[in-house]
């Protein structure tokens, strides 16, 4: 067994004296190339956080966005309730305050029929406004 550890250690010898070589040699170099390697390892963790940070930022803001977007959905909804709610109003009301083409061709009748009598334009003025009254207050009843 010692005949072995002894190859074994003049077959290390050599190894050992290579890399004593090599460090003669490349050392300089080597740490200096460590030293950098540990920089950009640092560098992207830092940047790596970064962009959590920054992911982070944006989803709140996305977030923010939504909630203000659906807020405005809502006030339009409810714009276009209202709109629509005065344009049936005004719908129903013209229906009801527009007249009717039978009292119209009475009044042109009654209308044409004085004015062949040769009345008076006041007095066909107030009979047609008192007759106007009068279905107004029926039509109420």
């Amino acid at each position: 067994m010692s005949d072995e550890k002894a190859q074994q250690q003049e077959q290390a010898r050599p190894i050992q004296e290579v890399d004593r070589i090599r460090d003669i040699i490349f050392g300089p170099q080597m740490r200096d190339y460590q030293e950098r390697f540990q920089q950009v390892m640092r560098d992207l963790e830092r940047l790596q956080q970064e962009l959590g940070r920054l992911s982070q930022q944006l989803a709140e803001q996305d977030s923010s966005q939504n909630k203000k977007l659906q807020a405005l959905r809502r006030e339009v909804r409810e714009a276009d309730d209202n709109v629509r709610t005065e344009l049936r109003q005004s719908v129903e009301q013209l229906a009801n305050d527009k007249v009717s083409r039978e009292s119209l061709g009475e009044m042109l009748i009654d209308l044409g029929m004085r004015l062949k009598g040769e009345s008076s334009l006041t007095g066909l003025l107030q009979d047609l406004v008192k007759s106007d009254e009068g279905k107004d207050r029926a039509e109420e009843q």
